[in-house]
């Protein structure tokens, strides 16, 4: 188990006790940001979405900084004090500072990072909005002047995560501005204005740590008179991380196949964010969100019933991906793999019904793997983890009974669905 994922374990704890903290809050005192309960549930989701592709292996790695540190390394390994521990961070942060600001100004780049800023809602569970589907990793490329320094991999292992699991307490509204600190760090104000699509706020505040911003010229204060609204400007409006996160490269294709000119082509993906050429702009018109009505935000209203079953569905996939992370030396490559696209299955699933949708396909795939790992390899689970497939297997059931449920005449006659 790499550093990482260590991290991950230690962290799913507070991230969830925080999540808690600014639920009661928000229900107590307001004002309250998780009215939304099924966009919570979306948020959350991508992280488990983020987690288990990224355990998968999955995207591709320009270089990672393990191997630059073997290859390019021409000075003595440093010593690995505080004052190195230190000097690392500031500097993945500010690189991180100009790889967050790159995100924002290329087509190709924003498919990777637009799942953050997918939701319309802006709470804790937001932070976890991560993207799954790496499709271009390049961040070693930025390590690479300490890989030449000789900076341990060990140092580098450690920071990444902290500077990475950082950033999760800003996103919240229930923080105020916060003084003479808005000049140092980025707080939740700032970040606030970094989701926002109002015209004044797009693209400024793309500091994780620092205020990097006030540096380079892209800091914007939070205006008491234009309250940010958050969300992007043209909404996939569905609770599938997966679909969100697919949506916007599967635009990009359709774009560069609808293109007649091989310069366009190309242009859709190494453009600015938001260029389209004019063929495919006439053929595949984007309609964009007016910030400044409130009708348009994304909402759809589900039972009661239904909220407290995708709370409770998302706790026992929770639970999957913990067991598998703990246990990653322990499990079989097939039984970590099935698990972890039990996971996936069951992300699907649930958002599909939150759409008031049924799920069955998905539930079809989710039975079929849980009698592959039940046939060949459960031998191979360990500890509490013979109990995860039985768990799994009642969760399918009763998802399945609750599909039918979904796409029957009288549910969809009811006032629950058309409420």
């Amino acid at each position: 188990m790499n550093a990482f994922e260590v991290a991950v374990l230690f962290a799913i704890p507070g991230f969830l006790g925080l999540m808690a903290l600014e639920l009661c809050w928000s229900k107590l005192k307001g004002p309250d940001t998780w009215q939304h309960q099924a966009d919570a549930v979306s948020s959350i989701s991508s992280g488990l979405t983020y987690l288990v592709l990224r355990t998968l292996g999955f995207g591709v790695l320009v270089i990672s900084y393990d191997w630059a540190a073997k290859q390019f390394t021409v000075a003595e390994p440093m010593v690995a004090g505080a004052w190195l521990y230190a000097l690392v961070f500031v500097w993945k942060d500010f690189t991180s500072y100009w790889v967050h600001r790159w995100a924002h100004a290329n087509s190709f780049l924003w498919a990777m990072h637009l799942i953050h800023h997918s939701s319309e809602e802006f709470n804790l569970p937001v932070a976890l909005r991560q993207n799954a589907f790496n499709w271009f990793s390049y961040g070693g490329l930025m390590l690479l002047p300490l890989a030449l320094l000789g900076v341990p991999t060990e140092v580098v292992a450690v920071v990444l995560p902290v500077q990475f699991f950082m950033q999760f307490w800003y996103h919240t509204q229930h923080v105020g501005k916060l003084g003479w600190v808005e000049y140092l760090l980025v707080t939740p104000s700032q970040h606030r204005v970094h989701h926002a699509i109002n015209p004044v706020y797009i693209d400024k505040n793309f500091g994780q740590i620092f205020c990097w911003d006030r540096l380079f010229g892209t800091f914007q204060e939070e205006l008491s008179e234009e309250p940010p609204v958050y969300g992007i400007t043209t909404p996939v409006r569905h609770y599938n991380p997966l679909m969100i996160e697919l949506n916007y490269m599967g635009r990009l294709l359709r774009d560069a196949f609808t293109a007649n000119r091989w310069r366009d082509k190309w242009g859709v993906f190494l453009s600015r964010t938001g260029w389209r050429p004019d063929d495919a702009r006439e053929r595949w018109p984007d309609p964009k969100r007016d910030y400044r009505d409130p009708s348009q935000t994304f909402r759809r209203s589900q039972p009661d019933w239904l909220i407290l079953w995708a709370w409770f569905q998302f706790a026992v996939l929770l639970l999957t991906v913990a067991y598998t992370l703990a246990n990653l030396e322990l499990l079989s490559l097939e039984a970590k793999t099935g698990l972890l696209l039990v996971v996936l299955a069951g992300v699907a699933a649930n958002s599909q019904q939150l759409m008031l949708g049924p799920s069955l396909s998905a539930e079809c795939l989710r039975a079929g793997l849980l009698a592959a790992i039940a046939v060949n390899d459960v031998a191979a689970l360990t500890l509490w983890g013979v109990w995860l497939l039985p768990l799994q297997l009642i969760v399918c059931l009763l998802s399945t009974a609750i599909s039918w449920r979904l796409r029957s005449p009288a549910f969809r006659a009811s006032p629950e669905f058309n409420a």
